[in-house]
């Protein structure tokens, strides 16, 4: 009896039945799958077909657009704001701005072809316009030009018409013209050769005048050395001198060295006034020092007519008196003198010029500089002139310019210029009759006398940079002097005299 159990064979065929089952859903599936992608696929490929197509259609407008544009060699189109000069955007843009300039339309920033030929067409109408209203102007001018050429024709056909008919007038003119002429080519050749004559005969005299003022002028030089130095004998001789003493000493103290002069506020006196003393039996003033015994400074203004000065140098074998005549040239009374002045002026004998404090000695006596020559070699004031107004010319010191190095060039030219102007002064001074003193003769004249100055140091002021104390008249206290004369007998309280002075002898 056969087994009912299943058996390898039994499950062997299910399996295999099973398999095929599943292989054939498997295959039918892959089937279905194969179709569907073989239809998608030719879907595609038509697709791609129709999109080839529409490509080379795209091409071929494009390139038909750039060989519209002008650009079919280019091969990338660019953006639409591309700058590059490789692209036909770029290339367009550039000519856009190029050739459109102020008609590029809508905007030089976003330009386009159709907007730009639009604004060009504009401009080309407008410009045809214009130039249809030129030739229309133009047509009438060239009109009236015509009409102009006619009227000058005929007026030059009148003229031709009136020259031939006055040509017998003109030649017979011209005869009369050359004849004039010939004659007055003749008078002026006449009148030539006479001045040509003429101007020989100048020619002569003028050297004749000239050799003769060069000869005149030799004599005129011959005649200035010479009377230059008659007057320097006849000065050494004489030394003529028309001044008169400005005042006289009316009374020594010896023993405080002060004196007291006949001068004073109505006399137009300033303290700090220096003078020269002379002696009595003096052969004149401003003449030389033989005579000059001591110099004095008025330090106070006693009165009208008196004032008290200080000794500040003194011969003491010719001690100073009574009666003996005091002088200065700087001062004069009711009159301002004048002085001109070249060299170095040195005062305090530092071999420097000591302008300043000579400017301030003359304006203190009341006198004046009329002209100046400073240490450069120029006229102060500018273009000054030596006049007969200076009272002296005074010579400072005339340096060398060997004195100075080599290398010192504009030092030396400045001595050079001094000395050009003392040469040019001293024969001014001479033709005007102006007395040439030395500096040092000038300030011994005037009683200067270098000196160095004491004073206390309490609260009274000094007036000058010289340094003399002040102390007015209405203000002086006999408590508070530094020195107090002995009153002499022969004067009062007040200062007048009790009696008569002596007479000189």
């Amino acid at each position: 009896m056969a087994s009912t159990k299943p058996t390898a064979v039994h499950f062997s065929l299910v399996i295999f039945v099973m398999s095929t089952l599943i292989l054939a859903l498997v295959c039918y599936l892959n089937y279905k799958e194969f179709t569907v992608a073989k239809l998608a696929a030719a879907a595609a490929a038509d697709k791609s077909a129709r999109s080839d197509a529409d490509l080379r259609t795209a091409l071929d407008e494009m390139t038909q657009i750039k060989r519209k544009l002008g650009y079919p060699d280019f091969e990338a189109i660019g953006t639409e704001a591309d700058t590059s000069p490789n692209t036909v955007s770029g290339a367009l843009n550039r000519d856009l701005a190029l050739y459109g300039r102020e008609q590029v339309q809508p905007s030089p920033a976003n330009p386009s072809v159709a907007a730009t030929l639009q604004s060009l067409r504009s401009a080309l109408n407008a410009a045809e316009a214009h130039v249809r209203e030129r030739q229309s102007e133009l047509v009438n001018v060239q009109t009236e030009l015509a009409q102009e050429q006619a009227a000058h024709t005929k007026k030059m056909s009148e003229i031709q018409t009136s020259q031939s008919s006055s040509e017998e007038q003109l030649q017979e003119l011209v005869a009369q013209k050359n004849e004039l002429v010939s004659e007055k080519d003749r008078e002026i050749a006449k009148w030539r050769d006479e001045f040509r004559r003429e101007q020989r005969e100048k020619e002569s005299l003028r050297d004749e005048l000239d050799a003769l003022r060069k000869q005149k002028e030799t004599e005129i030089r011959e005649f200035e050395s010479v009377v230059g130095y008659l007057r320097e004998k006849l000065n050494s001789l004489e030394d003529l001198s028309f001044d008169k003493a400005d005042g006289q000493i009316v009374r020594v103290d010896n023993t405080t060295r002060a004196v007291w002069i006949n001068l004073g506020s109505d006399d137009g006196l300033r303290s700090q006034v220096a003078f020269s003393v002379y002696t009595r039996n003096h052969n004149g003033f401003g003449r030389g020092n033989a005579d000059i015994k001591a110099k004095i400074e008025v330090t106070k203004i006693r009165g009208p007519h008196l004032a008290e000065a200080r000794i500040l140098q003194e011969d003491l074998a010719r001690p100073i008196q009574a009666l003996d005549p005091i002088y200065s040239p700087a001062w004069s009374k009711g009159l301002k003198e004048y002085f001109s002045f070249v060299g170095v002026l040195d005062m305090n004998g530092d071999e420097k010029s000591d302008r300043e404090l000579l400017h301030t000695v003359l304006q203190n006596s009341g006198a004046g500089v009329e002209l100046e020559i400073d240490d450069a070699g120029n006229r102060v004031p500018e273009g000054g002139q030596l006049s007969v107004k200076s009272k002296f010319l005074i010579i400072g010191k005339i340096e060398d310019p060997a004195d100075y190095p080599g290398s010192d060039t504009q030092k030396q030219e400045e001595v050079r210029k001094v000395i050009q102007e003392y040469t040019d002064l001293t024969k001014e001074a001479m033709r005007k009759g102006i007395k040439v003193v030395s500096f040092r003769d000038f300030l011994n004249y005037m009683g200067y006398e270098q000196q160095q100055r004491l004073f206390n140091t309490d609260s009274r002021g000094f007036n000058l940079k010289t340094g003399t104390e002040k102390t007015p008249v209405e203000d002086f206290d006999a408590d508070n002097r530094l020195s107090v004369p002995n009153p002499s007998k022969r004067f009062k309280a007040d200062g007048s005299l009790n009696k008569p002075l002596p007479k000189p002898q």
